[in-house]
């Protein structure tokens, strides 16, 4: 839905509106890819989330995973628990967005 608004006008009506939507667009590419190499790097089948209330953030089902010494690394921060088996989390970098 938010890529959506983004592009419900059509493009070259307004430049400060093209450029606004491809910054956008890269900050977006940006944090999914942060996500993807937070995941690559500790080995997490993480994925990229948004809320309104609470921006970008980062998602993982728990179900099979076991963490050394029982917790996330210390890069995660605002960790909770949603469900059994997910879990929602930043970090510092995210938090910028």
């Amino acid at each position: 839905m938010r890529t959506q608004k983004c592009y419900a006008v059509r493009p070259n009506v307004n430049e400060f509106l093209d450029i606004a939507r491809r910054a956008y667009t890269e900050i977006v590419d940006d944090i999914a890819g942060l996500v993807n190499q937070i995941g690559e790097k500790y080995g997490l089948p993480v994925r990229t989330s948004f809320s309104t209330t609470r921006s970008f953030f980062i998602q993982m089902k728990l179900e099979g995973l076991s963490f050394p010494e029982g917790k996330l690394p210390s890069e995660f921060i605002k960790v909770r628990s949603t469900h059994k088996y997910n879990i929602e989390m930043k970090t510092l970098v995210m938090d910028l967005f």
